[in-house]
């Protein structure tokens, strides 16, 4: 039996866009930006944020997070240092920094004391922007930048996107006990002249807090 051209077609197209999307689905989380060690990178697996998107986590093996009790937040950091475009400038960059230490604070201090000093049983988190970029709407892959944003030209719909590093030592022995990367996206860019705003990446920020205190909590409470 033979079909019609223009059926096999639109299989063809459809398996086409199959592909692709998963693809897509495992291409890589961004490149590694240098912020944590090479062998921290290499530990890390694949896993979905209590959120449901997709990052990239190490766990100390054996790592009891029951018995901490408290955990410092330092100020985010931008690495490598960001460049400012014309859609990017560095006091929106530092509002966007500033916005991340607020919002993870006022999440994570709702399931673990936050506390401005190190000791016994207590956490310290090291968060960094290492990249950001305008993401295609649609199966395109999108490339990761340094940190600035670099809008291409294009009619398509664009979104801001940020990506986000991590460490998480204990701060009485200096061990590692956790670390991860991962991405957010922010709102929606009409056109690629768009200056860019805090507003536009609120929802990315929000998202990665609450997703901080939610694993906080799971993993103070696994057994």
């Amino acid at each position: 039996m033979r079909f019609p051209a223009y059926l096999t077609g639109m299989a063809l197209a459809a398996s086409v866009l199959a592909n692709q999307a998963l693809a897509d689905d495992k291409k890589d989380l961004g490149a590694p930006s240098g912020f944590l060690k090479d062998t921290t990178y290499a530990s890390m697996e694949e896993v979905r944020s209590p959120s449901g998107e997709r990052a990239r986590r190490w766990v100390a093996p054996g790592i009891s997070f029951a018995q901490y009790d408290a955990v410092m937040v330092d100020k985010t950091v931008f690495h490598p240092a960001p460049q400012p475009t014309e859609q990017l400038g560095m006091a929106t960059l530092n509002q966007i920094a500033a916005a991340l230490d607020e919002a993870f604070r006022r999440e994570l201090q709702t399931v673990v004391r936050v506390v401005d000093k190190p000791g016994p049983n207590v956490l310290r988190m090291r968060p960094a922007v290492t990249a950001a970029a305008a993401k295609d709407e649609g199966l395109k892959p999108y490339q990761l930048l340094p940190v600035a944003f670099v809008l291409t030209m294009g009619q398509t719909t664009k979104r801001a996107v940020l990506a986000l590093e991590y460490e998480v030592t204990d701060t009485a022995t200096g061990q590692l006990v956790a670390a991860g990367m991962r991405e957010g996206e922010g709102a929606k860019l009409k056109t690629v002249k768009d200056t860019l705003t805090l507003e536009q990446m609120q929802p990315a920020i929000d998202a990665w807090a609450k997703d901080a205190a939610a694993f906080m909590q799971a993993a103070k409470t696994a057994h």
